[in-house]
């Protein structure tokens, strides 16, 4: 199924360039995640964590992160025919405030299906999951150097706000 993932969508013209077509995602289906779509997640986890981190994604830790998700948090699949192109996740935390808090936890979208759409019909389900279950407003961190994400979730209504700190409490190798 990775061969699924990194399908090209293009042809070729008459002078044997590539031509970008984009994929049909009018056919997309978001749909829960089940522990059986690890293995096609894959290339949708490594592109960003591989991307970002440097870390190879194997199959027993989607496996294994799907499982910690139980109970906590909303994942959803985006299928366009028989591939899986996104991915997306929503926590809502309740709050001492009137009505909890809901955060985007994670977004993908395989790079043949991004600026399509798909990645605003993620959202917008999840920011549903999150309303549907009483949350006043939706969170997302994303990394400074990602451009392209910083310019997508200000085109779908986020805005700056906060700054994020981070510390280490144990080292990876202990995990």
């Amino acid at each position: 199924m990775e061969e699924a993932a990194s399908k090209s969508y293009g042809r070729r013209s008459r002078r044997n360039e590539t031509v970008r077509s984009t994929p049909n995602v009018a056919r997309t289906h978001l749909r829960p995640v089940r522990t059986e779509d690890a293995f096609r997640l894959v290339p949708l986890f490594e592109a960003f964590y591989g991307t970002y981190f440097g870390e190879a994604v194997t199959e027993a830790a989607i496996r294994r992160r799907l499982r910690q998700a139980e109970g906590h948090e909303t994942l959803v699949v985006a299928e366009v025919g028989d591939q899986l192109a996104g991915f997306g996740s929503v926590r809502v935390t309740p709050s001492l405030d009137l009505a909890p808090h809901a955060e985007l936890t994670e977004l993908f979208v395989a790079s043949e299906f991004r600026r399509t759409g798909l990645a605003s019909e993620l959202v917008r389900h999840l920011e549903g999951i999150a309303r549907d279950r009483g949350a006043s407003e939706l969170v997302v961190l994303t990394w400074k150097q990602n451009a392209d994400g910083l310019a997508f979730y200000r085109s779908a209504g986020f805005e700056e706000e906060a700054v994020a700190m981070r510390k280490t409490l144990r080292s990876p190798e202990n995990r």
